[in-house]
């Protein structure tokens, strides 16, 4: 059995589930739609190579080498080569599946899209799972 710890005691168990996402009306049509945003939101590098337009870059298009870049001064650890070789193979064609990029592997130019709700689904999840609503300007 898979349990899941939340702030203040809440848990979430696989056998058990005591939290639904109907409550905050999440859930079901919203469901699919967040789910992808988890998933594309899960790896470091993904959110990485989203930080990298929506924070740094001030045009919707990018190289892969300047996001690589950007990734290899932000996570030290990484080689750059590992992170090209990642971005290339698997994070830039999750991204592109899921919407948020499209990725020219011939020319190796990314064109970022984003995502039009991420920002306001992530909020209802937050405010969801929280006493308190989420305000993105709290500290």
């Amino acid at each position: 059995m898979v349990d899941f710890e939340w702030a203040e005691g809440l848990s979430l168990s696989a056998a058990n589930p005591i939290v639904t996402m109907s409550q905050a009306e999440c859930y079901p049509d919203k469901a699919p739609t967040i789910n992808r945003l988890l998933d594309t939101l899960r790896h470091h590098l993904r959110r990485e190579a989203i930080h990298y337009f929506e924070n740094i870059e001030s045009t919707d298009t990018a190289t892969l080498e300047e996001v690589a870049e950007h990734i290899t001064r932000r996570v030290p650890e990484m080689d750059r080569e590992r992170v090209v070789l990642e971005l290339t193979h698997i994070h830039l064609p999750q991204l592109e599946s899921n919407g948020w990029v499209e990725y020219d592997t011939r020319t190796h130019q990314i064109r970022y899209h984003g995502h039009d709700s991420a920002e306001s689904l992530l909020t209802e999840l937050a405010e969801m799972f929280s006493n308190q609503p989420y305000s993105a300007h709290s500290g």
